[in-house]
C-alpha cells in the first residue's frame, strides 16, 4: 500500500459518520483508554516511588496527595479549552469545513497558552495560602507546597498536550495521543527513579520528573499536527484568535471548565474534612484515588469517544446514527465497568501494597475501595450520557448535572464524616477524658468516621446518574445540536 492509500485509509478510520457503529466506537475508544492508562501512571508512579523509596514514604505520599485539589482548581481552565476544542473541531470535521477547521486549531492553541501562563503565575503564588486554608497538616505542608509549585512551573507543557489531545481526538485520531503518553510515561518512570532513588530529591524529584514528561508529550503532539496529516494544522505564522470561533470554544468549553472547577472546589472542601483525620488517612485517600483512577479509565475513554462520535454525527446531521452510537457505548462502558469492579473488590488489599504506606493506611484504603466498587456502574452510565450531551453541544446541561453530584457530595461528607467526628471529640472532652479537642484528636478519638469520606464518593456517582438521565431522555439536545450547533457554528 503506497503512502497516498495509507493516508486515505487513515482518514476514513477517523471519519465516525460512516461504517459499523460499535466497531468504530470500540476502535476509537481503545487508544483513548490506553492513553489514559499511561496518563494515570504519572500520578501513580509518583506515589509508588515516593511511598517506597523516599525517606518517609507515608509522609511524602500524603504531601503529594494534599496538593491534588488545589491543582484541579487551576487546571480546570485549560481543560475547559481542550474540551471546547474537541467539540468545535469534531463538528467542523463532520461538516467538512476545512477552512474553519484550521482557524479553530490556531485559535484554541492561542487560548490554551494564555490559560497556561495565567495558571503558572496564579498557581505558584496561591499554593501556600490555599494549602494553609485547607488545614494541611503542618508536618507535610512544606513538602506539599514544594511539589505543587514545581508542577505549576511546568503547566505549559501539560497545557500543550491537553490542547493537542482535544484537537486530534476531535479530528478522529485517538492513536497519537496514546503514543505520546506511552513514551512520556516511560520517561516519567525513569526520571522518577533517577531523581528519587539516585539523587534523593524525594517530593521535588517526582514533581520535576512529571513536568519534564509533560513537556515531552506536548512537543511530540505539536510535531504530529505540524506534519499536515489531518488536512489542517496550527498556523504558527499567524497566531491570532478568530473571535467567532473563540466564542464557540468558550461557550462549549466553559461549562466543562465550570464543572471541573466545581468538582475541584468540592474536593477542596472535602480535603479540609479529610485533613482532620490525619496524615495516615490522607495517604489512604491518596491510594484510593490512584486506584479509583484506573477503574475510571474505560468509562472516561468511552465518554471521550462518544463526545467525538456524537459531535461528528450531529455535525453531519444524522440523529438516528447518533442515537444508535450512544446505546452501543452505554453497553460497552457498563459491561467493562462491572467486570473491573468485581475483580477490584477481591484484589484491592493486595493492590495497596505497591504504595509502600503503613498497614493502617492500607487497611483504610481497602475498606473505602470495597465500598465504592458497588457504585462504579452508575458512574459509567453517567459519563456516557454526559459525553453524548457534550458532543451534541449541550455542554451546559451536562456540566450542571455533574456539578449537582458534587454539590451532593459536600454536605454528605460533613454529615457522614466531619459531624460525627466533631461529636465524638466533644463527647470525649465533656466526659473529662481529655483536656481539649487537640488532645482528643491526638488520641484519634472518633477517627473511625473517616469511612464517611469514602462513602460520599459512591453516593455522588448515583446522584450524578439520577440527575443526568432525565436530561438525556426528555431534553431537546438532539434538535439543539443539529440546528444550533452544527449549522450555526460555521456562521
Amino acid at each position: 500500500m503506497n503512502r497516498q492509500a495509507r493516508l486515505q485509509s487513515a482518514a476514513e478510520n477517523r471519519d465516525l459518520t460512516r461504517g459499523p457503529i460499535t466497531k468504530k466506537i470500540l476502535i476509537f475508544s481503545l487508544p483513548i483508554i490506553l492513553g489514559n492508562l499511561f496518563q494515570q501512571l504519572y500520578n501513580v508512579v509518583d506515589s509508588v516511588v515516593v511511598g517506597n523509596f523516599a525517606a518517609d514514604g507515608t509522609h511524602c505520599l500524603a504531601a503529594v496527595n494534599a496538593s491534588f485539589a488545589v491543582m484541579m482548581v487551576f487546571n480546570s481552565l485549560y481543560m475547559g479549552v481542550s474540551m471546547g476544542a474537541n467539540i468545535v473541531i469534531s463538528q467542523y470535521k463532520g461538516a467538512k469545513d476545512e477552512k474553519k477547521l484550521q482557524d479553530a486549531m490556531t485559535t484554541t492553541f492561542v487560548l490554551s497558552m494564555l490559560a497556561g501562563l495565567f495558571i503558572t503565575v496564579a498557581g505558584f503564588l496561591a499554593a501556600r495560602p490555599m494549602l494553609r486554608m485547607l488545614g494541611t497538616p503542618a508536618d507535610i505542608l512544606d513538602d506539599a507546597v514544594l511539589y505543587i509549585r514545581i508542577i505549576f512551573l511546568g503547566t505549559c507543557g501539560n497545557v500543550i498536550y491537553n490542547n493537542m489531545n482535544g484537537m486530534v481526538q476531535g479530528l478522529g485520531d485517538a492513536k497519537w495521543p496514546m503514543y505520546a503518553l506511552v513514551v512520556s510515561s516511560i520517561t516519567n518512570i525513569l526520571l522518577d527513579l533517577l531523581f528519587v532513588c539516585v539523587f534523593h530529591w524525594d517530593v521535588a524529584g517526582v514533581a520535576v520528573a512529571t513536568i519534564l514528561a509533560h513537556i515531552f508529550s506536548g512537543c511530540l503532539m505539536l510535531w504530529r499536527q505540524s506534519t499536515g496529516v489531518y488536512g489542517a494544522r496550527i498556523d504558527f505564522r499567524r497566531l491570532r484568535i478568530n473571535g467567532a470561533i473563540a466564542r464557540h470554544v468558550v461557550r462549549l468549553g466553559l461549562p466543562s471548565a465550570l464543572q471541573n472547577m466545581c468538582f475541584a472546589g468540592g474536593s477542596l472542601i472535602i480535603q479540609t474534612f479529610s485533613n482532620r483525620f490525619g496524615t495516615e488517612f490522607i495517604a489512604a485517600n491518596s491510594m484510593l484515588m490512584k486506584i479509583d483512577g484506573f477503574v475510571l479509565l474505560p468509562m472516561m475513554g468511552f465518554s471521550t469517544a462518544v463526545t467525538t462520535y456524537v459531535g461528528q454525527n450531529i455535525g453531519a446531521g444524522d440523529v438516528d446514527r447518533t442515537n444508535r452510537g450512544i446505546r452501543s457505548t452505554l453497553l460497552l462502558s457498563a459491561g467493562v465497568t462491572v467486570f473491573l469492579s468485581v475483580i477490584l473488590w477481591f484484589v484491592c488489599p493486595s493492590v495497596t501494597l505497591i504504595f509502600g504506606a503503613n498497614a493502617n493506611s492500607r487497611q483504610m484504603a481497602a475498606q473505602g475501595i470495597r465500598f465504592v466498587c458497588f457504585f462504579y456502574v452508575f458512574y459509567s452510565l453517567q459519563s456516557t450520557y454526559s459525553g453524548a450531551l457534550r458532543g451534541a453541544g449541550a455542554a451546559l446541561m451536562s456540566a450542571l448535572c455533574s456539578i449537582g453530584s458534587t454539590l451532593v457530595r459536600v454536605p454528605l461528607s460533613w454529615l457522614l464524616a466531619a459531624l460525627p467526628l466533631n461529636r465524638a471529640l466533644d463527647a470525649a472532652v465533656a466526659a473529662g477524658q481529655y483536656a481539649d479537642r487537640t488532645a482528643a484528636e491526638a488520641a484519634k478519638v472518633g477517627f473511625e468516621h473517616y469511612i464517611g469520606i469514602f462513602q460520599t464518593w459512591g453516593w455522588s456517582m448515583l446522584a450524578g446518574l439520577l440527575l443526568i438521565l432525565p436530561c438525556y431522555l426528555f431534553g431537546h439536545w438532539r434538535e439543539k445540536g443539529v440546528t444550533d450547533q452544527a449549522r450555526k457554528i460555521g456562521k
